[in-house]
């Protein structure tokens, strides 16, 4: 069976050249921080060329290479990379196995059933290195039979391949490197030339065979395994019997994308646009939710109507829909749908809609503006309310606030409202119950004395006696702001003033409700003050 292997040599560089093509013809390195005490990461030949290695600080490498051009490649950046090129590479093969984070930038495509599909291992080799350039990247392409042998050449073939040259006039790319091997013994005799140092080897381990001779793998397999373990190890001994074709190293291919697609299904036959608009919706806002998950954006929607003619025969007719720009707002989207259905009607009634997309990377700000979509417009809530202060000044849409004070009803106030926020409720609060206060307490009619508080009515008889009734809590002060301090409200409609006395008690009346009221021992009457919900 065939295997590809594909190397993309020093990827955080290239990712680092992509966004700043101008720094190809240039030293550069990738820092983990853009601060004199970053590390280098990686480096380019040209900066290795004077003497700027990774693991070196930034400073240091500055004072090597003046003219050295240093940039931070996020690691959401390199897995974003990673991933688009696995995704990719699926178009060629559905086995692909990507490296491990020793292994950045390497991928192993399994060539079994394609022979079909392309004429040649060639014609293998150079559609996956056209899936490579699409991506703007370069790096080498190797077919073979062995997945250790194919990796370590792929590596020695890149050695230099990402050296800021350009390969070409304006700083261009140089294109990427394609191999393949006829049969396994030419493999086998190509990979004994590889050096030691290409294929991940400790520096401990390769500095000790240098002091035997042994620099490439070829001089390695030709030392005895029993001696190889015994002397340097079970790292060593595995790595000898892999290139030796000894050890057994298999494919771990990941499971291909999910497709993006959504579906709906119609009860009857649909041939009203404004409907098949509106079941249209449901597929795309999940198909879109989707999308964002994934960090991607819409650039093209393809929508497959399936059209009923007659019992038991029906078409499909695909339409692609595509915005000015790659995009998540369904609103936008919706609206070229009804455009074209207006306009291009379906010719028999609609069962079933399925709809997929063409992606590309989303930007930061479509990422924000689709995770913040709120059911709440506050645009539209903050316009409403300015056109009611326009009418009715602006004291007329206020909030309540908290204020210091003594009694309830000086305990809260009003203030303008300038702008419209978004409520944040916390879960993880428990639930607690809300005591809505009137403005001015209410004058209840005089309990009779016959009659006990459990049969009180309050509220009239819609809402049924009192069952229970539970105090009192007294609140008592502003004896400070005059008064003897007696007792009693000074007002009769129980606001309060100097002196005031207050006994609350809670009543739950037959319905439900609890209510909040107050005994005034000076008229000896109650009020009601608000109520707990």
């Amino acid at each position: 069976m065939r295997i590809a292997c594909v190397e993309l040599p020093a990827l955080p560089l290239q990712l680092l050249w992509q966004r700043e093509p101008a720094w190809r013809a240039e030293p550069t390195v990738v820092v983990d921080e853009d601060r004199p005490q970053g590390v280098v990461r990686w480096a380019c030949e040209r900066a290795r060329a004077r003497g700027v290695l990774p693991g070196q600080r930034y400073a240091h490498a500055l004072a090597l290479a003046g003219e050295l051009r240093a940039g931070v490649v996020a690691p959401e950046v390199i897995a974003a990379g990673v991933d688009a090129m696995a995704r990719r590479l699926h178009g060629c093969t559905p086995e692909v196995t990507r490296g491990d984070d020793l292994d950045l930038g390497t991928f192993w495509l399994g060539g079994a059933g394609l022979a079909s599909i392309y004429p040649s291992a060639t014609a293998w080799a150079r559609a996956i290195a056209a899936e490579v350039a699409a991506l703007g990247l370069i790096g080498v392409v190797v077919v073979g039979f062995s997945r250790f042998a194919t990796c370590a050449l792929a590596r020695a073939l890149g050695r230099g391949l990402v050296d800021g040259d350009g390969g070409g006039r304006g700083g261009a790319a140089p294109a990427s490197i394609v191999r393949v091997f006829a049969c396994d013994a030419d493999e086998k005799a190509a990979v004994c030339a590889v050096p030691l140092d290409r294929v991940g080897v400790e520096p401990r381990l390769r500095d000790e065979l240098a002091r035997l001779g042994v620099t490439t793998l070829g001089q390695m397999v030709r030392l005895p395994g029993g001696g190889v373990l015994e002397r340097f190890g079970a790292a060593a001994h595995r790595l000898y019997r892999l290139a030796t074709g000894e050890g057994w190293d298999p494919l771990a291919p990941e499971p291909p994308p999910e497709a993006l697609d959504e579906r709906v299904f119609l009860d009857d036959a649909e041939v009203d646009a404004e409907r098949l608009v509106f079941a249209t919706k449901a597929a795309l806002d999940r198909l879109l939710a989707r999308l964002a998950a994934r960090r991607r954006a819409l650039v093209a929607l393809s929508i497959e109507w399936n059209l009923q003619r007659a019992v038991g025969h029906h078409e499909r007719r695909v339409d692609c829909i595509k915005p000015a720009a790659p995009t998540l707002d369904a609103r936008a989207l919706l609206g070229l749908v009804r455009l074209r259905l207006e306009h291009q009607p379906p010719a028999a009634g609609v069962v079933a809609i399925r709809v997929w997309a063409d992606d590309v990377a989303a930007t930061r700000e479509q990422l924000a503006l689709f995770a913040e979509q709120p059911r709440r417009d506050l645009r539209a809530a903050e316009a409403a309310l300015a056109r009611l202060r326009a009418e009715l000044g602006d004291d007329a849409v206020v909030r309540p606030v908290l204020c210091d004070g003594h009694l309830p009803e000086h305990q809260y106030g009003w203030a303008r409202i300038d702008r419209m926020v978004a409520p944040r409720p916390r879960r993880d609060q428990p639930i607690v119950l809300v005591r809505r206060v009137l403005v001015r307490p209410r004058l209840l009619p005089p309990q009779s004395p016959r009659v006990r508080d459990d049969g009180w009515v309050l509220s009239g008889l819609e809402h049924g006696t009192v069952t229970n009734i539970v105090g009192p809590y007294v609140v008592s002060g502003g004896w400070w702001a005059g008064g003897n301090g007696s007792g009693g409200d000074t007002s009769s409609d129980g606001a309060g003033g100097p002196g005031t006395y207050r006994e609350y008690h809670f009543a739950e009346i037959r319905r439900g409700d609890c209510l909040w009221l107050f005994h005034d021992p000076g008229p000896r009457r109650w009020f009601l003050h608000g109520a707990i919900g």
